[in-house]
């Protein structure tokens, strides 16, 4: 693993709930761990003719790179400069 590659500072938030003395729950992100990553830049495909290959929705997404954990999980969001994203898939790469 290229441990110099990790700049980026990742945030994981966590849902939690609290109910207040009235009986109310309220429902909040806040911060449970946070460590360096590597972002992995992704380029678009394009075929023979010059096309570039996507889906009819596309979406943004964002891969990063974190050291294994079992802190993490798919449950999280993840805070990045600024901007919020969802987990989608957790990807063990033993390889590295």
């Amino acid at each position: 693993m290229r441990a110099g590659a990790m700049r980026e500072n990742l945030t994981f938030t966590t849902l939690s709930e609290t109910q207040t003395a009235s009986g109310s729950v309220t429902k909040q992100w806040v911060e449970s761990y946070s460590c360096k990553a590597m972002l992995k830049r992704v380029s678009p495909v394009y075929d023979k003719d010059g096309v570039q290959a996507k889906e009819e929705y596309q979406g943004t997404n964002q891969y990063f790179i974190v050291r294994m954990t079992s802190t993490i999980t798919d449950k999280m969001r993840i805070s990045y400069r600024g901007n919020w994203y969802e987990i989608i898939l957790i990807e063990p790469i033993y390889a590295d």
